[in-house]
């Protein structure tokens, strides 16, 4: 004798029930994803600013390296026009001719001025340059060390004047240590971390014939920028007329 089965199915839920489910279910998708977006941008927020606090510490670190570097150098032997004299003693002439420096300054030495003359107490160059790059203005061509105090913006590679006038320029190797640049300007350097540092030459304060010297240097990594500056010391007149004393290094002297 065969006995039948009986199946019974689940009565399909009401049009009204489903229409309410179907909609619970876009509901809940729709926050899945917008979860998912927030939580994907906040990653890729977070990542860019991690990014961008590491090549700002790194554009620091650069600058100072620059700065440190050519001044250490100025204040021993640096010898960068190769006369057999340190540059440190050949620019003790600049005292002696304040009202045009450019001829007897350093190849990597620069001056602000209203005129020809050394006539500027406070240094101004680095400030130029750190708006002309922010503002990403014309690049000037100069044909001699010298910036119009009237001139509100200056390019890093306009200060590159020719082969024989110019900032120190210095990148970085694999191993993250600070080396001269092969590159004839700033433009011209490819690695996306170099430096360049010089020296801005100003009248001293209250002392119309003492020569104050100041270091600067500008580091770029990716796109984080570090503009760093350093008195290095002062060019008195001696009691001598003619020759010049000794440099006063700056940690003799408050500036």
């Amino acid at each position: 004798m065969i006995h039948a089965h009986r199946f019974d199915r689940m009565p399909a839920p009401p049009k009204s029930e489903r229409g309410y489910i179907l909609l619970l279910v876009a509901i809940f998708i729709l926050v899945l994803m917008s979860t998912s977006a927030q939580f994907f941008n906040r990653v890729t927020e977070n990542t860019r600013m991690s990014g961008g606090m590491r090549d700002n510490n790194e554009a620091v670190l650069l600058a100072e390296s620059a700065l440190n570097h050519l001044m250490g150098q100025f204040v021993n032997s640096l010898d960068a026009n190769a006369n057999g004299t340190a540059d440190k003693t050949d620019a003790g002439a600049i005292q002696v001719n304040m009202t045009d420096p450019s001829g007897v300054l350093m190849p990597y030495m620069f001056y602000v001025s209203t005129g020809t003359a050394l006539d500027q107490t406070t240094p101004s160059l680095l400030q130029k340059v750190a708006d002309g790059e922010a503002s990403n203005a014309a690049a000037a061509a100069y044909a001699v060390p010298r910036v119009s105090s009237g001139t509100a913006t200056v390019r890093v590679n306009s200060l590159f004047i020719s082969a024989a006038m110019k900032p120190m320029l210095y990148t970085v190797n694999n191993n993250g240590l600070l080396i001269d640049s092969a590159a004839a300007n700033w433009n011209g350097e490819a690695n996306s971390s170099k430096a360049a540092a010089w020296i801005e030459v100003a009248q001293t304060p209250n002392q119309a014939d003492a020569v104050d010297l100041y270091v600067q240097a500008v580091a770029e990594v990716g796109n984080a920028h570090t503009y760093l500056q350093r008195y290095i010391g002062t060019y008195f007149s001696s009691v001598t007329i003619g020759s010049i004393s000794v440099l006063a290094e700056a940690s003799n002297i408050l500036r």
